[in-house]
């Protein structure tokens, strides 16, 4: 795959993860039409790397890490957005989209500074990293408002999402040790 990262990057990025208190493992029993990329509960992440890329392991890995320091320092945005992300088949407000923008930005913002302790990150990953987050974002917001949500729906906004001419900033907040600070009991899974 032309858009994937080595392997070895990958596996860089769960050291750091790592050393900031998470737990990652990998399941390869991921049944055929599951197709989840990875889930957390508390500070574990599960990675399932049957299906996917390197690269969609490594936003992963990144954007949930980031999940987890928000549950460490809640707000009523915060909650409210995770309200909306669970509510199901009915159109959202402008104002709605924004709070939910706005909580899953951040928690790329706290993935791309977590990435950042890997050293300089090549431009084009880097906008890839974005990419996947606003293919992410469009999706979410799809599958809350009753599309049929899945792989191949996904696939489609990945596609019809160009490259941003702005990265995501990293998050200049110092990085959170969740053995230290704990994440509120929560999980999320992502397709």
């Amino acid at each position: 795959m032309t858009n994937d990262i080595a392997k070895e990057q990958l596996d860089r990025l769960i050291e750091v993860a790592r050393r900031w208190g998470v737990r990652v493992t990998e399941d390869w029993n991921e049944p055929e039409g599951a197709r989840f990329i990875g889930t957390f509960k508390g500070r574990d992440i599960t990675l399932f790397p049957k299906y996917d890329s390197n690269f969609a392991l490594f936003f992963t890995v990144a954007h949930l890490y980031g999940h987890m320091v928000q549950l460490t320092r809640t707000t009523p945005g915060m909650k409210r957005s995770i309200e909306l992300v669970y509510r199901r088949g009915g159109a959202l407000s402008e104002d709605e989209v924004q709070c939910i923008y706005d909580y899953e930005v951040e928690a790329a913002g706290i993935g791309r500074r977590l990435i950042a302790e890997l050293g300089p990150l090549d431009p084009s990953t880097d906008a890839r990293y974005s990419r996947m987050f606003l293919a992410d974002f469009h999706y979410l917001i799809d599958t809350i408002e009753g599309g049929p949500g899945g792989p191949a729906s996904f696939e489609r906004f990945l596609r019809r999402e160009p490259l941003p001419w702005r990265p995501i900033p990293a998050d200049e907040r110092p990085l959170v040790d969740l053995a230290i600070t704990p994440p509120e009991e929560f999980s999320i899974t992502v397709l």
